[in-house]
């Protein structure tokens, strides 16, 4: 009895604990490396992919760098969670969906998106930490090279697949973003961080060594890159509780910097500057759990 009270009272602590102090992400880290073009009455195109690691033991990463490891015990069967397993092709597929539907609502129906998940999950060749910029660093070397590994071997797999057809390529990639830092999570300081790569970022971050990238309508190269969750297990007194969170805020957010929408938050602290009220705040992207970010 009393180790479900704290487990309780804990789980609700932790629920309010989501403010912009442990928001610590970066959704446009390059923001004035972003040149679009974009007319209402477009058509935005999302091509996705969904990528492993090379498993691992790493205390400083959430899972095992595979798809659904980040769930134990009766979190691996629960449907009534946030982003509950099967992480799979129709898994992202409703995260899109909300993405179109979001962006038809508040556009009153002028920007409208479609999207494709290429249906094989593969693995990269390195455990996550690899692909991980180093704490406090703002060298993105590593996760570009991700991205550009993922997608030369997305083009294998694909081979005919037409990549020019789409406007962004989005990686979904087993475990969480290094964008949430919370009270008892010891991991976190290696797993990928969210962010969208534009053209101009990509090019001077891989010093324009970019083969392997695929380009998009407009010629250019980008790269958005999503976890399959935000929710992780965090371990409390009296055992060990679920943090939910979904990924609906971050994608819309995400996609948002494709069309030049800044960070409206302090990037360097996470500290708030637009609240809730806003899109492109670490309280927006999140709130309700992620699920339903602001107008």
């Amino acid at each position: 009895m009393f180790k479900n009270f704290y487990l309780l009272f804990f789980a609700c602590l932790l629920t309010g604990t989501l403010s912009a102090q442990s928001f610590i992400g970066k959704i446009n880290p390059f923001p004035e490396k972003i040149n679009n073009s974009f007319s209402a009455n477009d058509t935005i195109k999302i091509l996705s992919i969904m990528v492993n690691f090379q498993a691992d033991r790493d205390g400083a990463t959430f899972g095992d760098g595979k798809f659904g490891s980040i769930y134990t015990g009766a979190n691996r069967t629960d449907n009534t969670i946030l982003d509950p397993l099967p992480h799979n092709k129709a898994y992202f597929e409703s995260h899109l969906e909300f993405v179109k539907n979001y962006f038809a609502k508040v556009s009153n129906n002028n920007v409208h998106i479609e999207y494709f998940v290429l249906p094989d999950t593969f693995s990269v060749s390195q455990t996550m930490r690899n692909y991980s910029p180093e704490p406090n660093s703002d060298d993105f070397t590593r996760t570009a090279n991700f991205s550009k590994e993922a997608w030369t071997i997305a083009a294998t797999m694909n081979p005919g697949f037409n990549f020019s057809d789409y406007d962004i390529f989005t990686i979904f990639h087993a475990g969480v973003g290094r964008d949430v830092s919370l009270p008892g999570s010891l991991g976190n300081e290696r797993d990928l961080p969210s962010v969208y790569l534009s053209d101009r970022a990509l090019k001077e971050i891989l010093n324009n060594n970019i083969t392997g990238l695929p380009v998009n309508r407009n010629g250019e190269y980008n790269s958005m890159i999503i976890p399959e969750t935000e929710s992780r297990e965090v371990d409390v007194i009296g055992g060990r509780v679920l943090f939910e969170l979904s990924i609906n805020g971050l994608l819309v957010a995400s996609v948002a910097s494709h069309l030049g929408l800044p960070d409206l938050f302090n990037t360097e602290t996470g500290l708030s500057a637009i609240g809730r009220f806003g899109l492109m705040d670490g309280q927006a992207i999140f709130a309700y759990g992620g699920t339903y970010p602001p107008e």
